[in-house]
């Protein structure tokens, strides 16, 4: 007893072993969008306990050396998970966590000798996760991470798969590793109400393990939680999570089968950063058997057994369980650094506060800073008089002084020792001489006559400030400004209907028709008024004369105020601007252009007619080859004749007829690369020695001088660069060949499948190349005309997704080079 609640105190310092807890901040298994801020840190430790046997094998019991055995009742597991987390950026953090693990199992059978009741590491997880950067107010969040899982676990410890990728329907599965390297890629999501008051936050997530080990199926790993937030330190969640196995492998598919768990729980918020959660897990498969029955709990127990073998090499079996039935859990996270620090508490982060030292207790605007809605001095938040009038006197809580109790406050009573009970105005005084309705202590105009409209100080009203009273006004209306008469009306001098405020031309003579701004009309705008204007239709902007009449100083008979070219030739002819004619508007003038009628946009020379840059007779704006030497012929776009289409032209080429597709030399001619006499697209023996008898195909006559024939002999022992046997004799013809030839040089390569690494490919290949290279040597074959290269799995003539292709890769080539 003792040892197992020792146990449940160490189950608070790890992590759950869950896919997910990388020091959050909601629940335990849950993920949430948030990212910790730029170079801030946490630290996390936490963990689950289950005090029964059911949590390590199905039924509390195994079979080994064809006995079944059953465990202690309380023996029980312990996950355990310390990891740390680091922010590179405001929404990138990295973080690594490492489980940590310890199985209790042991009873009076053989258990005491496995190594079933041990502690033990768990794969290493380095992992990323970044948040789409949306504004952290907003209540939407979305975060993506990416897991790298390292087989950092012991092997052949301990019981209860941690994960459902570990399961190994081909051999032993490894309870705390799953002894192969795994990729995951998870999606997260937040709504975070408490944006808006609402104090609920709802976390999901989703993501896919790839699990790279022989007989492990990949893996739908995923979770949600509710978390409700009563109080700034603790929060209140539920948490559904779980594992998924996606694909079919030696053990059926079934959600029930795989990790699936609700946990209820409070987490803490403490000072200094530190954060403290605990639950219970509830297996949902817990929810079919809360009551322990055993042959409800061993049904299908034979489709979910576990093949297990210790350090020692004791092999046992027993059913599988994807997490206990109930378990504790706990997690501690401590964070270094806030990305949301608010130094004077006002909810308001110090990077947008404006006013950092704003006092508890004030309320503030949406930039940090304190208001002070009635402009007294005292803050929103203290004023108990939030709607003191400005300019009055207060007290300490913002509240108005009315000394001498007349309903006027102190600061805004101009008579502030009013006898007690008197009847005041506005301002805080008595009486109103001239019964104007304005009291006399703030009456400008104490004598104004009874029944005159005064404003608010107690003045004759002038609606139109024009210094006449509107009682004699004539002219109410006058604008303001405007110079008036004794009646208030605007003062016109010269009498032309437009006031002299208004008025550019004060001085017009009598009878003449103005314009808006009093000035004699114009009504063509020419600067000659219409009263002496013998042409009263100019056209705008243009040149007159006394008589308001436009000239033509080149005589073309276009007005020169229209007239683009005003000094034009006498007799040449004009288009509508004054410009000489250029029909074809090719940019030569009619006058000059010995080609009017070139096409529009084409290219001309200073005749006008098309350029033709290197005299083939095809004009440069069709010309695709511009600079075809003199006598070349040319095709209708001024490109050298190739016939035969194999890139060489016809004044060049050679070998006119030559068939189309066939590859060729700089004069047009097939190429032989071989020089044995048959072009290479008709060579089916493309690397025949120099001076082999050869037939029609240009292969060798005898197959002991065919390199193509005699490379297949050449045979290697699997996965070894050692020659079979049988290889020698090949090997042996080919020397004789190569002696035969004195000039031949032979590049042996070696090639390989995909199958295995890039780097074992080269390395296995080249080996095999230097093999039959140095045979050669041995045998007298001098080393310079000798080349040995492995290029592994680059240059495959075979699809290595088949058996029979791959075979096919598997080969040494013999290539002649010069």
């Amino acid at each position: 007893m003792k040892k197992s609640f020792a146990l449940s105190l160490l189950a608070v310092g790890f992590a759950f072993a869950q896919s997910g807890l990388m020091a959050g901040s909601d629940g335990i298994h849950q993920q949430n969008a948030y990212t910790l801020g730029q170079w801030n840190l946490a630290i996390g430790v936490g963990g689950d306990l289950a005090l029964d046997s059911w949590s390590l094998s199905r039924g509390g019991q195994y079979t080994a050396n064809g006995k079944t055995y059953g465990l202690n009742e309380w023996d029980g597991s312990l996950s355990g998970r310390v990891n740390l987390a680091l922010g590179l950026l405001d929404f990138l953090d990295v973080g690594a966590s490492l489980p940590l693990y310890y199985e209790h199992a042991n009873d009076d059978g053989v258990a005491g000798w496995y190594d079933m009741w041990t502690t033990s590491r768990g794969d290493l997880d380095l992992w990323l996760k970044a948040r789409i950067p949306f504004d952290d107010d907003r209540v939407f969040g979305l975060a993506a991470m990416f897991d790298f899982y390292i087989p950092t676990g012991e092997t052949s410890v301990g019981m209860r798969p941690r994960h459902a990728w570990y399961l190994n329907d081909q051999g032993i599965t490894h309870p705390f590793t799953a002894d192969a390297f795994a990729v995951a890629g998870t999606l997260v999501m937040t709504l975070d109400f408490s944006k808006v008051n609402v104090p609920i936050r709802w976390n999901g997530h989703a993501g896919f393990v790839y699990a790279t080990g022989d007989g492990q199926a990949n893996t739908f790993v995923y979770g949600t939680g509710l978390n409700w937030l009563p109080l700034s330190w603790m929060d209140v969640f539920a948490e559904f999570s779980g594992e998924f196995r996606v694909e079919e492998t030696g053990y059926p598919r079934d959600p029930m089968d795989d990790p699936m768990l609700i946990t209820p729980g409070l987490r803490f918020h403490l000072p200094w950063g530190i954060d403290f959660a605990m639950g219970l897990d509830v297996a949902v498969r817990a929810l079919k058997n809360f009551r322990y029955d055993y042959k409800k709990e061993m049904k299908n127990v034979d489709d979910y057994i576990v093949h297990y073998m210790d350090e020692k090499g004791h092999r046992a079996t027993y059913g599988y369980v994807p997490t206990p039935l109930y378990a504790g859990t706990a997690a501690l996270t401590v964070r270094f650094g806030d990305r949301k620090k608010d130094s004077d508490g006002d909810g308001v982060e110090d990077k947008k506060d404006s006013c950092a030292n704003t006092p508890s207790g004030a309320v503030i605007d949406s930039l940090g800073c304190p208001i002070d809605s009635d402009k007294d001095g005292v803050l929103d938040g203290f004023d108990k008089c939030p709607a003191t009038p400005e300019g009055a006197t207060i007290d300490s809580v913002g509240c108005p002084f009315d000394t001498d109790k007349d309903g006027v406050y102190d600061g805004l009573d101009k008579c502030p020792e009013t006898k007690e009970g008197a009847s005041v105005g506005i301002n805080g005084c008595e009486g109103d001489f001239d019964s104007d309705g304005v009291e006399d202590s703030f009456d400008r105009c104490p004598n104004t006559k009874q029944g005159v409209p005064v404003d608010s100080s107690g003045c004759p009203l002038d609606t139109d400030k024009d210094g006449v009273s509107d009682d004699a006004d004539k002219c109410a209306d006058t604008p303001s400004g405007f110079a008036v008469d004794s009646t208030g009306c605007p003062v016109d001098t010269d009498k032309d209907g437009v006031p002299d405020a208004l008025d550019k031309c004060l001085n017009t003579p009598a009878g003449i028709p103005v314009d808006s701004v009093g000035c004699p009309a114009d009504a063509d705008k020419d600067g000659v008024a219409d009263a002496v204007d013998k042409c009263p239709d100019t056209k705008p902007g243009a040149q007159v004369n006394a008589d308001g009449c436009e000239g033509d100083f080149d005589g073309d008979g276009i007005p020169d105020a229209a007239d683009q070219c005003p000094n034009t030739k006498q007799g040449v002819s004009v288009d509508s601007t004054g410009c000489p004619a250029d029909a074809d508007k090719d940019g030569v003038f009619d006058v000059n252009d010995k080609c009017p009628n070139t096409p529009a946009g084409t290219t001309v020379d200073n005749t006008g007619c098309a350029a033709d840059f290197d005299k083939d007779g095809i004009a440069d704006d069709v010309d695709q080859c511009p600079n075809t030497r003199a006598g070349v012929t040319v095709d209708s776009l001024g490109c050298p004749l190739d016939e035969d289409k194999d890139g060489v032209p016809d004044g060049i080429d050679q070998c006119a007829g030559t068939q189309k597709g066939a590859p060729v030399d700089s004069v047009g001619c097939p190429l032989d690369t071989d020089r044995d006499g048959v072009a290479d697209y008709q060579d089916k023996c493309p690397n025949t020695l120099e001076g082999i008898k050869i037939d029609k195909k240009g292969c060798p006559v005898n197959k002991k001088e065919d390199l193509e024939f005699l490379k297949k002999g050449v045979q290697f022992k699997t996965g070894s660069s050692k020659l079979t046997k049988a290889s020698y004799k090949t090997l042996d013809n080919i020397i004789k060949l190569l002696k035969k030839v004195e000039s031949a040089k032979i590049e042996v390569q070696g090639h390989t499948d995909n199958t295995g690494s890039d780097v074992k490919n080269k390395k296995i290949s080249q080996e095999r190349a230097d093999m039959v290279a140095n045979y050669f040597i041995k045998k007298g074959i001098a080393s310079e005309r000798l080349r040995a290269v492995g290029y592994g799995s680059d240059m495959p003539i075979a699809d290595n997704k088949t058996k029979s292709g791959r075979s096919k890769n598997r080969r040494v080539e013999l290539v002649p080079f010069d």
